[in-house]
């Protein structure tokens, strides 16, 4: 089995549904993820468009990691039906009623959400810093985990990174019954 740290830009890099590996997944808030929000929704440039993506997408990923407190199967379905119900150009609708329906959606409630706020805020700390500590600086990034190697993939598509992971177990396999 493989362990795979993503770290991905909510609204910019699309997920699809994982497969049976261990994926843990690291929203990434910086100002450069800002910037491309901000640019692909064709907001106007200005500082208060720019504030309001960073603040948008700050949110996205504190309650990514309030719902994974729930579980990982839960903070991906949350990822997953975000994606589904908002594009980057409406990103600055998202708010607490968007996630309550989302939330909603996926069969959790939003009794909770204030207490783990801080918990929260300490995890996306933690997790930019692991992101920048590895040398990233474009998203969606990944480590690939074996039993006896570590495998930095920097700026890897979702979709890509699962055929490397396809071809690696292959490989795994073919070395074990060989």
């Amino acid at each position: 089995m493989l362990e795979i740290h993503l770290y991905f830009t909510p609204m910019l890099d699309n997920l699809d549904e994982f497969d049976r590996n261990d994926w843990y997944l690291y929203p990434v808030v910086n100002l450069s993820a800002a910037k491309a929000c901000r640019d692909q929704a064709q907001y106007p440039k200005t500082v208060e468009y720019l504030n309001a993506c960073s603040d948008r997408l700050e949110k996205i990923a504190l309650d990514f990691f309030t719902v994974n407190l729930y579980g990982r199967k839960f903070g991906r379905k949350f990822i997953l039906q975000l994606q589904n119900n908002l594009t980057v150009s409406r990103l600055l609708d998202y708010n607490n009623s968007e996630r309550k329906k989302i939330l909603t959606e996926i069969g959790l409630s939003t009794s909770e959400f204030k207490v783990f706020r801080d918990y929260s805020k300490h995890v996306l700390k933690d997790s930019l810093h692991q992101f920048y500590e590895n040398n990233f600086t474009q998203t969606p990034s990944g480590i690939v985990l074996t039993e006896s190697e570590e495998l930095h993939l920097a700026h890897i598509e979702a979709e890509n990174l699962k055929t490397f992971i396809e071809k690696l177990e292959k490989n795994c396999l073919r070395q074990f019954f060989y």
